[in-house]
């Protein structure tokens, strides 16, 4: 069991700006048991706004220059026995997360990778020799690796053995109140689309619209919620222009960026969320809090979701770039009101037995004692050869 005299250190952004990695290193911070641990937090946030996240530039370095010095001291006068870092899925942004990494060897603390998607092996395979030689350095000397799903393991079979592959699924907090065992609704009653992220075509954005026009041509009375920030410029002016050349203005509803109790109140006032995403995906909170809202899903099959969202259980999963999918599942519920509430009732069920703050925290806790408490030794025949002793 880790003890009050062994630190931890966490390098991670926080909200805001809000995107996946900075709102899952916060959900982390609130959700390990502190009175256990001791927790150091290094701060790696870029708060000038989401358009400045993943693209560097002079104030990036500035930025991290600070960062590494504030983590040395870290280590020079913390002496954490466990370094925790979410793994960056681009070749700039690993090169700055191994020069965290390496003082950490250097230093006696194991680190801990956490990766919150599923493109690394896309970034590794893209790099060229000395970039894979590189990589194959750092991370063969990596302690315990952290993916969100069980098909997420193989990522890191290259540098790893199977049982320093942990898979650790997100959490998200509870709502303050849930929708519990209401009766379904009608399509008469203005049923409501939900669908909250960053507003971009990445995620999914101008699919979602495609999808909601096939729909409203069948169920002219249906709804479209969405929130999030508008990312890249002109993003938002194109949205406007569909929506005016397929006269779905009056359907779809804006509602900005949305946090905290707002947030779950917007989950809450709708009836089934759609995940459209067509980048490479983890585990995204979004779709963990709208199984605790107990909404059914359609999410593409991304990252570890066909794990996440169980098909004609709890939503349904659909190809990606496919608005004719999507719609055709959201018509099938929108035809069948008590399948749809079905659904509903099993996503807050699997939320609740799978990804609460509770079930994360005691996920992560134990995963820390299990490094506190086990002796990595060098060994050449091994995968993870490159692996340090612990100092104690």
């Amino acid at each position: 069991m880790i003890t009050r005299k062994e630190t931890i250190e966490v390098i991670g952004p926080t909200p805001p700006p809000y995107h996946g990695v900075s709102v899952a290193t916060q959900v982390l911070l609130d959700a390990l048991p502190h009175s256990r641990l001791s927790v150091v937090h290094l701060d790696t946030a870029d708060r000038r706004g989401i358009a400045h996240v993943d693209q560097p530039d002079l104030w990036d370095v500035l930025l991290f220059i600070r960062q590494w010095f504030a983590h040395i001291r870290i280590l020079l006068w913390k002496r954490p026995c466990i370094c925790y870092l979410p793994l960056s899925q681009s070749r700039i942004g690993f090169l700055r997360d191994s020069l965290f990494m390496i003082p950490a060897f250097l230093a006696g603390s194991a680190v801990v990778a956490h990766l919150h998607g599923a493109n690394f092996h896309q970034v590794y395979e893209g790099g060229g020799g000395a970039f894979k030689w590189y990589v194959d350095r750092v991370l063969k000397r990596v302690t315990k690796f952290i993916v969100l799903g069980e098909m997420l393991k193989p990522i890191f079979h290259r540098w790893a053995h199977p049982e320093s592959i942990a898979v650790v699924p997100n959490g998200v907090p509870e709502l303050s109140t849930h929708r519990g065992d209401q009766p379904p609704s009608s399509p008469s009653a203005g049923l409501r689309i939900v669908f909250l992220s960053t507003l971009s075509r990445h995620k999914g954005l101008f699919v979602l619209l495609d999808a909601v026009t096939l729909v409203v041509q069948e169920f002219p009375e249906v709804e479209c919620h969405i929130a999030g920030p508008w990312y890249g410029a002109g993003t938002e002016q194109l949205v406007r222009k569909q929506l005016e050349d397929t006269h779905l203005t009056s359907r779809v509803t804006f509602h900005g960026q949305l946090a905290g109790e707002k947030k779950m109140e917007f989950l809450q006032r709708g009836d089934l969320f759609v995940f459209p995403g067509i980048q490479q995906e983890g585990q995204p909170l979004t779709v963990l809090e709208a199984m605790c809202a107990g909404l059914p899903v359609v999410a593409t099959d991304r990252g570890c979701l066909r794990e996440t969202v169980l098909e004609g259980e709890t939503g349904f999963i659909v190809p990606p770039h496919s608005p004719e999918a999507i719609a055709e599942r959201i018509l099938l519920m929108l035809r069948e009101p008590h399948m749809r509430h079905r659904l509903s009732v099993n996503s807050r069920l699997r939320y609740e037995h799978e990804y609460t703050m509770p079930i994360f925290a005691a996920r992560m806790a134990d995963l820390f004692a299990q490094v506190s408490q086990s002796d990595y030794h060098e060994n050449p025949k091994s995968m993870n050869s490159g692996h340090w002793s612990i100092r104690r």
